[in-house]
């Protein structure tokens, strides 16, 4: 007999305990709540822990799906996003649609509590069942850092801000940040956390923070990492700032981490900082953002993009009664003659889930 699945929501008494359970699946080499939780600790919070799906078996939680709701910005619309991630089942509870139960959950859930979309942090085949599509568009970069100028500037400074300093840059960082469009909104105190998160500290992976300065403020800044497999390839997990400094700041950050190769991303409106890399000759291969996109609510996401939909003579009551895998392709693509082709945030950065 297929014993019911009871999916429940954690209380904050719950958050350490689902945090130990992730880690014997995701970080089995770390002390139990020591991997995950520290990596994302806006996600593992007691005050986020309402959002922490999970179901038990003996009194055990032994699946779970976590979701963090977060606000995208766009020209002309806020979105409101469920970003989900950590879904995992215990290796000895699999095959009994465990995850599947909690997702199917937590999207009604989701709908019932106006997200508009849910921004899944993958794309198995798990969540593609569901209904989640790759949308959106960004380039990445690929550099070959040979090429990169080797100037150096007289008017400013790229610098490593040490692990103890770096909650000090939260403030600047933050206002940098919201400076950008097709992000998160990110307040001072989550961009504080952030800094401090096990991201700069894992074994085996070197991230480092660096800020971008001339000689009367700070422009811009990288979050760089490489992998101590390819330790002269690095990442740039999340950037902000001015784009016309970015070649230069790009050969320091190559100089002082001794790298051959950096890749980052480009939001695919960011028209700025795709002619800096065309004049650079920087290799762009156009791709889907990170991860896949549910519809949760389509009334909720058909409002938030209403000005411009209205502008651009659509029918608002047929779009929203559309199925939420033909609202994806008509809002967002992939492009084609009757998608408008909205964009989408780019996922590519320290609150990616």
């Amino acid at each position: 007999m297929t014993r019911p699945i009871s999916v429940q929501r954690a209380q904050p008494g719950m958050v350490k305990i689902l945090g130990e359970m992730i880690d014997r699946v995701y970080r089995p080499e770390k002390t139990p709540g020591e991997g995950m939780p520290k990596e994302f600790p806006h996600l593992f919070h007691p005050d986020n822990a309402h959002n922490l799906f999970y179901a038990e078996i003996n009194s055990i939680p032994v699946s779970m799906v976590a979701v963090l709701k977060q606000t995208a910005i766009i020209p002309g619309a806020h979105i409101p996003v469920a970003s989900i991630g950590s879904v995992v089942t215990l290796p000895e509870y699999r095959g009994q649609k465990l995850a599947t139960t909690i997702l199917q959950s937590v999207f009604d859930v989701m709908e019932q509590e106006g997200q508009a979309l849910c921004l899944i942090s993958g794309d198995r085949d798990l969540y593609l069942r569901q209904g989640a599509r790759k949308i959106g568009r960004m380039y990445t970069v690929h550099i070959d850092t040979a090429a990169l100028a080797r100037e150096s500037s007289s008017d400013g400074a790229v610098r490593i801000i040490d692990a103890h300093r770096r909650q000090r840059y939260a403030p600047i960082l933050a206002h940098i940040y919201q400076q950008e469009n097709y992000r998160f909104q990110r307040r001072v105190d989550q961009m504080a956390i952030l800094l401090d998160a096990l991201w700069f500290k894992r074994p085996h992976f070197r991230q480092e923070l660096f800020v971008i300065e001339s000689e009367s403020s700070i422009e811009g800044y990288l979050v760089v990492f490489v992998r101590e497999s390819e330790p002269q390839h690095g990442v740039i997990m999340e950037w902000a700032g001015n784009r016309e400094r970015m070649p230069w700041a790009l050969a320091q950050v190559k100089r002082q981490m001794d790298l051959e190769h950096i890749t980052f991303h480009i939001h695919a409106m960011d028209y700025w900082m795709q002619s800096v890399a065309m004049a650079q000759n920087w290799v762009m291969q156009e791709e889907p953002i990170q991860g896949t996109v549910k519809v949760a609510n389509a009334a909720v996401l058909v409002h938030a993009y209403a000005a411009y939909l209205e502008e651009h003579g659509q029918d608002i009551i047929s779009l929203q009664n559309l199925s939420g895998e033909a609202l994806l392709s008509r809002l967002f693509g992939p492009p084609f003659e009757d998608s408008l082709n909205l964009p989408f945030i780019l996922t590519d950065d320290l609150n990616y889930i």
